[in-house]
């Protein structure tokens, strides 16, 4: 089953002339995709509607009939918006999903496009399924919800945007709470009936006094039964919002959490400090107590890799749902699937890897395969090329995987020029996606390594804005080795023996003890851990040891500490490659 975190979701909004498709027109569009739990693309354009807006719209929205006068015509822009919907699994949405849809179906019927057979997800429909039933369900009611600001709200992007966001939520929840992961299920479940389960008052009263104590802090929160036994183990960034959820009068619940809330007699807490924290720890508690209305698996979202079996005398490069126990190399995290394959086919097009699958056993008998003959291989098998030189092409790729690009970028981004030119626009969307990708992976502050078993990073989050203490995270090989909250007025003598230890032992040069042994637990700590600087990236300081030494990695691990005390943490502005990408060649 195809997984909606996979899946490309294009959250389309227009703004339009009237209601009526057939007669009205679209005077805006916007495009926002996400994929991999986060918005990947954005795209919003004016187009000339040749039809008089209302004033009553025109003072909704600030779209001006003079605004639209020179706007592009309909023929420029929808068939930028086909190329978004032909997207491989896309799926489109939209809040009232029927209205966006009938007026987008009908502007490609009126210019002659094909009409794609695209599933349809209405987030209307899933607010009406997921929120409580007496909050209001518009666009601007669920962004509140959440706590989401609309900039714009009644432009197309303003709203799609705030449209994206809300539905990012709707499928944590939906995994999380409903067991539902693939997009089957979730095109099943909008349209499903709605059945909601209330709290009961004699399970409120039973945990009132603890509702009354719960801190707005992170943590993790055990549900227990009559007996003492662990029923849920869930995490929170506010342990206080998300327990007291549960049991507010008139709480409706799947039937599922309805079930696990009529037996829940106590509820324990532990503060942590941050959302990551909180995320190791469920995860080892999930592990260790196997509650019975938890689903360890669905606990946090995988994000593919790329796998160099750098343990094999001639390694392969293949992409991996998740990160194994057999020595090999990972490097990533990647959006997609299909985003880690068209990295691997970059690789391969461009150092000589072996594709072949079985174990070498060189010799000048054998023949080289097909790949030889279109030099995408060396031909170690047929000892063409020998074990030391293949051994390079391997270290070649590993250092490209590593950041240093060394001129391949340049050379896809001229690829994708010139087959846009050659208007094969499909080769070139998936350069670009590939483009893009590579970008994202290399947009670090330094060159330094991706592969997570060989990752010495040094996590610095926010913990408590208000006394501005913050939580150090010290990933060593890839793995949690240490962690700590520090106050406004913490001595880090300690954290500074600590960095030497685990980092540099006897030596100014950071440590290379490439890991090749892991147990399940420990690649799954690595998995939420990689997953969350994935996708926080912009929301934490993150130090490398690489290419550092002793002294110059204290020194910024000081500077970024002794700047927490004054002012809220933040990765410093820099001008993202991917942007530059996406505002020079989007459709």
């Amino acid at each position: 089953m195809k997984s909606y975190w996979e899946s490309p979701i294009v959250v389309i909004d227009v703004e339009t002339t009237g209601h009526d498709p057939e007669h009205h027109r679209i005077i805006e569009i916007a495009c926002v995709v996400i994929q991999g739990g986060e918005i990947v693309r954005e795209f919003s354009e004016l187009i000339n509607p040749h039809q008089f807006i209302p004033p009553f719209i025109e003072q909704m929205t600030g779209i001006s009939n003079v605004m639209t006068a020179t706007a592009p015509e309909d023929k420029e822009i929808m068939p930028q918006v086909l190329e978004f919907l032909s997207m491989p699994n896309a799926i489109f949405a939209a809040h009232n999903v029927s209205f966006d849809w009938n007026f987008v179906q009908n502007s490609f019927r009126r210019l002659r496009l094909n009409i794609p057979l695209i599933p349809q997800l209405c987030t209307c429909k899933l607010a009406r399924r997921i929120l409580p039933l007496h909050l209001k369900k518009n666009v601007g009611a669920v962004a509140s919800h959440f706590n989401i600001m609309i900039e714009n709200r009644h432009r197309a992007l303003g709203d799609a945007k705030a449209t994206a966001l809300f539905l990012l939520h709707f499928l944590e929840i939906l995994e999380n709470e409903h067991d539902i992961e693939s997009v089957d299920e979730l095109l099943r479940f909008q349209n499903k009936r709605i059945e909601q389960f209330h709290t009961s008052p004699a399970a409120i009263k039973r945990v009132e006094t603890t509702l009354k104590s719960l801190p707005e802090e992170p943590g993790v929160y055990r549900m227990l039964d009559k007996d003492g036994n662990i029923l849920y183990i869930g995490k929170a960034k506010s342990l206080r919002e998300r327990v007291r959820g549960y049991f507010q009068p008139g709480a409706q619940h799947p039937q599922k959490i309805a079930r696990m809330v009529k037996q829940v007699f106590n509820v324990e807490y532990e503060t942590t400090g941050t959302e990551l924290a909180a995320l190791l720890l469920e995860s080892k508690e999930i592990k260790r107590v196997k509650p019975q209305f938890n689903t360890a698996s669905k606990k946090f979202r995988r994000f593919p890799f790329l796998r160099l079996s750098s343990q094999d005398e001639f390694p392969r490069l293949e992409w991996s749902s998740s990160i194994g126990t057999d020595g090999a190399e990972y490097f990533g995290p990647f959006r997609s699937g299909t985003l880690a394959r068209e990295v691997v086919e970059t690789v391969y097009k461009s150092f000589g890897l072996r594709q072949c699958t079985e174990v070498l056993q060189p010799s000048i008998e054998k023949q080289p395969c097909f790949y030889y003959q279109i030099k995408r291989c060396g031909a170690p098998c047929a000892l063409i090329q020998s074990k030391e030189e293949y051994a390079k092409e391997v270290e070649r790729a590993r250092r490209f995987l590593s950041g240093s690009a060394g001129g391949l970028l340049t050379k896809l981004d001229e690829e994708m020029q010139s087959e846009a030119e050659a208007l094969r626009f499909e080769s070139a969307a998936m350069l670009r996606n590939r483009l893009n990708e590579l970008k994202r992976l290399f947009d670090r502050r330094a060159e330094v390594s991706t592969s997570v078993t060989h990752n010495n990073t040094i996590l610095i989050v926010e913990a408590n804005p208000r006394d501005k203490s913050v939580e150090v995270f010290f990933i060593r090989s890839g793995k949690l080795a240490h962690q700590e909250i520090i106050g406004r007025k913490a001595d880090t003598t300690k954290l500074l023996m600590k960095i030497e230890e685990l980092y540099y032992a006897d030596t100014t040069i950071p440590i290379d003890d490439r890991v090749h042994r892991m147990d399940p637990f420990e690649v799954d700590e690595i998995q939420i851990i990689t997953s969350w600087i994935h996708r926080h990236n912009n929301s934490a300081h993150i130090l490398y040891a690489e290419h550092k030494d002793l002294d110059q990695l204290i020194q910024e691990f000081v500077s970024v500490i002794s700047h927490s005390h004054t002012k809220t943490i933040h990765k410093p502005g820099e001008y993202s490659q991917l942007e530059y990408i996406d505002q020079h060649y989007s459709p």
